[in-house]
C-alpha cells in the first residue's frame, strides 16, 4: 500500500489548546493530496459541521482551480472564470492595482451558498479550496502558511485568467488599467487541477523545509 504523501495529525498548541498540523513526506505531494489528508483527518476526529455556520461568514477568496467545479453549476460559456465571478463572487479593485475576489455574501453577511435555516452548504461538492481546507480547529503555523500560500497564488492566477478572457473578448469585469504583465502565467498552476499542482512548486523554500520536517 502506497504511503500517504501528506498526513494531518492532532497537536497541542500554546496553553494546552488542541490543534492540527501537517507533515509532507514526498517531493511530489500535491494540493490534492493535502486536501485528501485534511478530509481524512476531519472524518476521523471532527463532528459533522451541519448546523454550524461560523466559517460561512468569513472572507472566502476564490482561486483559479476552483473555477471548473463552480462553472459546472452554470450554462456552458467560453468565459468560465468571468461567468463564475459574475454569478458567485464579489470582485474588489482599487486604483493601486489591488484585486480581491471572494465568494459573495448575502444581506446577513453569509456566503451565498449557505442555507441560513439549516446552516449547511448548499454546494458542498463545489466549495472552493479555502472552504475545503478549513474547519473549526486551530492550525499550526506551518499549516496556516501553507494554506495562505496556496490561496494567494491561486487567486493571482484567477486574476490572470480573467484578464486573458477579457483580452479574448469577454465583457470587462476587471478595470482596464490593470496591467496583465503583473499577472504572468504561474507554472505551478498550469494544469488547473489540484491533484497536479505540487506543493513544492507553490510554497517558498523555507516553508517547504518546514513542511518536510518530521
Amino acid at each position: 500500500m502506497e504511503k500517504a504523501k501528506a498526513e494531518v495529525f492532532l497537536i497541542t498548541l500554546e496553553e494546552h489548546q488542541l490543534g492540527h498540523d501537517i507533515r509532507i513526506s514526498s517531493d511530489i505531494t500535491s494540493v490534492g493530496d493535502v486536501l485528501t489528508a485534511l478530509a481524512a483527518f476531519a472524518g476521523d476526529y471532527l463532528a459533522d459541521c451541519r448546523g454550524c455556520d461560523g466559517c460561512c461568514h468569513e472572507r472566502a477568496p476564490l482561486t483559479a482551480p476552483d473555477i471548473a467545479a463552480l462553472a459546472a453549476l452554470l450554462p456552458d460559456t467560453p468565459y468560465p472564470a468571468q461567468a463564475v465571478c459574475q454569478a458567485f463572487a464579489k470582485v474588489f479593485t482599487d486604483n493601486s492595482g489591488i484585486v480581491d475576489i471572494t465568494l459573495r455574501r448575502d444581506e446577513k453577511g453569509a456566503c451565498l451558498f449557505l442555507d441560513n435555516e439549516g446552516k449547511y452548504c448548499q454546494n458542498w461538492p463545489t466549495r472552493p479550496f479555502v472552504c475545503r481546507s478549513h474547519f473549526c480547529l486551530p492550525r499550526s503555523a506551518r499549516l496556516e502558511a501553507l494554506r495562505a500560500a496556496i490561496a494567494n497564488r491561486g487567486e493571482d492566477e484567477l486574476v490572470r485568467l480573467l484578464l486573458a478572457e477579457q483580452a479574448a473578448g469577454a465583457p470587462l469585469l476587471l478595470p482596464p488599467h490593470l496591467d496583465p504583465a503583473h499577472y504572468p502565467p504561474d507554472p505551478a498552476f498550469a494544469s488547473g487541477n489540484w491533484q497536479e499542482i505540487l506543493i513544492k512548486e507553490v510554497v517558498p523554500p523555507e516553508l517547504w523545509r518546514e513542511l518536510r520536517k518530521q
